[in-house]
């Protein structure tokens, strides 16, 4: 009877697993975020942050747990147990302030985060794979414009989309210090940018409607590795590093134009044209961290990151973009590990800031951003599962310059399940 209620919760663990990333991939193709800003380049920029480190300001170079899939480097799923599988998903909403010197407004969107799992092939291989959003698009922009013979002319710019990620990983302990690690990603997903033309004085002007929409896909590479070293009971130090080639992925691009029937909710083409396959280059990046546990209770750490998006290009256009950097600083505190204590007593509090430069050059200013952020997670008593609540305040831009500055409130749920799996039972 035991034998059958194990494997029964394995088959759930599996079942719930491709049910979520099923959900996951009509989720991501839904999400609208509204900022003007990811009108830039390929949209705005997910993070990368897995449910346990959102908290911590987003650090993980350096981090390692057999409880959770840190995909930031790969070079950690061997800190996944040799009898376990590791799930998780996590849910986020972001809520947003822009404002510029007359205007303000307030937006907000929720979506599934990501999805992933781990669990290892042999004592030192492991795996890690699952489901992200790359990058992000959302935006509508109004401006104006005085004709002499039309009158006011308004152009709505709108912008939808984004990249998805699936990637898969692998990880091998070169030693019992040593760990190296590879991603291998396949993004996949479309970005349209569309401008409606109107005017409310000219009798006979129809709306016009123009669309851009660009298909992409292609693979992408990223290689870690992690020193962990023991420094005494119960203290630990651990070095990452992590890298990320220049990429180019296809892009196919079409152009569609569109207006208005008087009296009809229809649209009458005008045009449409496959304007052929170009390419996006990803630039190459580099991430280097450490986390120091300094013993039962406390631990810490710090992640650098650079990127190259001088180099980017989407269809043979540059776009306003610059190299973008972070500096992040996070730690921890678990009060206890006694299975038999208080919820909050075998909590673990995290907290953590960040700061950098932003990879968007917008008008030839440079945007730097900031953010603290808290979290906490919450173990189920008797088992090694657990729930991970985080919170961020960011903040990037100006409102000089006729430009928009932008507050940030990410609030990330995540759930995480831990089952023993792969032990092979004896019987007498």
């Amino acid at each position: 009877m035991s034998i059958c209620i194990k494997i029964k919760g394995k088959l759930f663990s599996l079942t719930l697993t491709i049910i979520f990333l099923c959900i996951g991939l009509n989720t991501f193709s839904q999400t609208r975020i509204i900022s003007p800003y990811s009108k830039y380049g390929i949209g705005e920029i997910n993070n990368h942050r897995f449910s346990r480190n959102l908290g911590m300001a987003g650090i993980g170079y350096g981090y390692r747990s057999n409880l959770s899939v840190n995909y930031l480097n790969p070079a950690s799923y061997t800190a996944v147990d040799t009898t376990s599988f590791v799930f998780e998903v996590v849910g986020c909403s972001h809520f947003y302030k822009q404002e510029t010197r007359t205007q303000d407004q307030l937006s907000n969107y929720s979506s599934l985060g990501n999805i992933a799992f781990g669990f290892p092939l042999r004592k030192k291989f492991a795996v890690g794979a699952g489901l992200k959003p790359y990058s992000l698009v959302g935006y509508k922009i109004l401006d104006k414009e005085i004709d002499e013979n039309i009158g006011t002319i308004n152009y709505l710019y709108d912008g939808s989309g984004g990249i998805n990620e699936v990637f898969m990983g692998t990880a091998y302990r070169v030693f019992d210090e040593l760990s190296i690690g590879v991603n291998a990603s396949y993004l996949f997903g479309s970005i349209e940018d569309r401008v409606t033309i109107s005017s409310e004085d000219q009798t006979g002007f129809f709306r016009k409607h123009k669309t851009e929409a660009d298909n992409i896909k292609g693979f992408l590479f990223g290689f870690g590795l992690q020193y962990d070293k023991k420094l005494k009971e119960n203290r630990r130090l651990i070095v990452g590093l992590t890298y990320g080639h220049d990429t180019e992925l296809s892009v196919r691009r079409s152009k569609l134009i569109q207006k208005d029937l008087p009296g009809s909710t229809t649209l009458d083409t005008l045009l449409y044209q496959e304007k052929g396959k170009g390419d996006m280059l990803l630039p190459k990046n580099v991430g280097f961290g450490s986390w120091l546990r300094y013993n039962k209770n406390w631990g810490g750490g710090i992640d650098v990151n650079w990127q190259n998006w001088d180099d980017f290009h989407r269809f043979g256009n540059a776009d306003e973009l610059q190299n973008s950097y972070n500096v992040a600083l996070g730690i921890k505190y678990s009060p206890t590990v006694d299975t038999y204590t208080g919820i909050f007593s075998r909590a673990s509090y995290m907290a953590g800031a960040r700061y950098g430069q932003s990879h968007l050059n917008v008008n030839e200013y440079s945007f730097d951003e900031f953010g603290i952020s808290f979290g906490v997670y919450l173990p189920v008593r008797r088992t090694r599962n657990g729930i991970n609540i985080g919170f961020e305040y960011a903040q990037r831009g100006t409102t000089d310059h006729e430009l928009i500055k932008e507050d940030f409130y990410r609030i990330n749920i995540g759930v995480n399940i831990y089952e023993r799996w792969f032990i092979r039972r004896k019987f007498f």
